[in-house]
């Protein structure tokens, strides 16, 4: 399949470029594909991820179970030249991301090999934080800081260090209606540097001009911008990931810098991750893990005003996955978490299937 659709991409591109050839390429009559657009095609790299999932939970007093089609995504990536990199990523996730399904697209523009800056733009997921795991539910320091927009950013990839820093314009505006797009000024930051001393090993810490800003906090920072006292504060964390042998560590907090003070009381949310994973087989990983979180909500409600959809204050679990063939793997987990809304805790069951490709 990957044969036809590059087939059907470099006759696209053969044909588009006909008319701006000063000089078509001619061979016993007929237009040939111009060298640049076969250069492209054979540069394409394509990915894909499905994920099905089944869960059982029993928390806060309520039992619940479904079957859902977690992620579908499809990844390309196509190289014009040694310095002209396109990327396009599709996603659809069930009760997530049905709607707009546009996940990353993104042109990197890379300086001279010996020489390993760059300048990338677009939409794409920002350099706050590593977010890594072997579980299937995503860790709290994702659900605080993961952010994703259209921004610039200007780079170092280097061989032990990474530096990465850029500018966007954020959907939290103090006393900008929500919804309102009247203000459309780029006044957001991030910067990111990490470094890997040795092969598997790396550190790395991040900032973020306004932690509302992350894709789980955005609904939120808009309704806390609105609030009288409310004044924006950044946000930051660090991580370390060790990878020995069949071993391999991650270690993980985020947090605000400084304290949202609210008509109700102050907002300070932080998250902590730790998880170890060991490889028993070549076929089968575990992992364990312990998180906290403070402060962390989805929503609130304006009367009265509270905060509400508290994420976990405490979670332990344990994993296990195992590779069924080549790309394919069935994972499962559970989950004992407590803190919940009300001080409640309760219990989660997940089993995944998934095909990477």
């Amino acid at each position: 399949m990957l044969k036809r659709l590059r087939f059907i991409i470099l006759f696209s591109l053969g044909a588009a470029c006909s008319g701006l050839a000063e000089k078509p390429v001619r061979s016993g009559g007929r237009e040939q594909i111009p060298e640049w657009a076969t250069n492209v095609v054979k540069s394409l790299e394509f990915g894909v991820l499905l994920e099905v999932e089944a869960s059982l939970s029993d928390a806060a007093g309520r039992s619940e179970s479904d079957i859902i089609l977690a992620t579908a995504a499809f990844d390309f990536e196509a190289s014009f030249s040694e310095w002209l990199v396109g990327h396009v990523g599709l996603l659809w996730e069930q009760y997530d991301t049905e709607e707009n399904n546009l996940d990353e697209a993104f042109i990197t523009l890379h300086a001279h090999n010996e020489i390993p800056l760059y300048f990338l733009a677009g939409r794409f997921y920002l350099p706050v934080g590593k977010f890594e795991s072997v579980f299937i539910s995503d860790p709290l320091t994702l659900e605080l800081a993961e952010i994703h927009k259209s921004a610039a950013m200007i780079g170092y990839d280097g061989q032990w260090m990474q530096l990465g820093a850029g500018m966007f314009n954020g959907d939290v505006k103090e006393g900008v209606p929500i919804g309102d797009d009247g203000d459309s000024t780029i006044e957001d930051a991030y910067a990111a540097v990490s470094i890997t001393p040795c092969e598997g090993v790396q550190f790395g810490c991040y900032w973020l001009s306004d932690l509302m800003e992350s894709d789980a906090q955005a609904e939120l920072g808009e309704e806390l911008a609105q609030e009288a006292g409310y004044e924006k504060h950044g946000g930051a964390g660090a991580f370390a990931h060790i990878h020995m042998g069949p071993l391999t560590l991650n270690a993980e907090y985020v947090s605000a810098i400084g304290e949202y003070d609210l008509v109700d009381g102050r907002y300070a949310p932080d998250a902590l991750h730790l998880e170890a994973a060991i490889q028993l087989c070549e076929k089968c990983t575990v992992g364990l893990k312990y998180e906290n979180s403070s402060d962390l909500f989805a929503t609130r409600s304006t009367a009265p005003l509270s905060f509400a959809d508290k994420y976990p204050g405490e979670v332990t679990g344990l994993a296990v996955v195992y590779a069924l063939y080549k790309n394919t793997t069935v994972s499962a987990e559970y989950l004992h978490v407590e803190d919940l809304d009300n001080n409640e805790r309760g219990d989660a069951v997940t089993v995944q299937l998934a095909l990477q490709i």
